[in-house]
């Protein structure tokens, strides 16, 4: 399959998922495009509760692809707001696996995980997307490492349903 990575990383601990997401799909046998996506301004904070005067200058085409992996760290409780515009500029998703994706300092998922990916999947939704689980991996006081393994190997998991 042809599987299109799209991130928004500030910290770098989002692109350390995408990466490994990268490579287990790639060794997976799959074609890969990751792409980190970049703004006009800087946008280091912010909700999408709260409208902010941005553009996304490297959203891919996504037209010639099978699954779309969406991702982006967890801010305020909700998707940073860039990768959040990003799904919702995306075109082209009618009939597409779409797969939510987030790091998130909190060690709960309850504490803005789950409804992050609830949030991006519903904007990807809007678009025909089909939607795929979504993953989720927290850091504060959690073995950070072996989360992103597992998320990692779930994406591999998740892509075949």
């Amino acid at each position: 399959m042809k599987i299109a990575i799209i991130f928004h990383s500030q910290t770098g601990q989002t692109l350390r998922l995408a990466k490994l997401m990268e490579s287990k799909l790639t060794k997976a046998g799959h074609e890969v495009a990751l792409t980190q996506l970049q703004t006009d301004v800087p946008v280091k904070e912010g909700s999408i509760r709260q409208p902010m005067n941005f553009e996304i200058t490297n959203l891919p085409d996504v037209s010639g692809f099978d699954v779309i992996l969406a991702g982006g760290p967890v801010w305020g409780f909700g998707p940073s707001t860039v990768i959040y515009k990003a799904i919702t500029k995306l075109e082209n998703l009618k009939g597409k696996k779409f797969l939510a994706f987030v790091t998130m300092g909190f060690p709960l998922t309850g504490l803005g995980g789950k409804a992050t990916v609830k949030q991006m999947s519903k904007a990807a939704a809007v678009n025909g997307a089909i939607i795929l689980p979504g993953i989720m991996v927290p850091k504060m006081f959690r073995n950070f490492e072996l989360l992103l393994e597992k998320g990692a190997e779930d994406c591999v998991k998740y892509i075949s349903l």
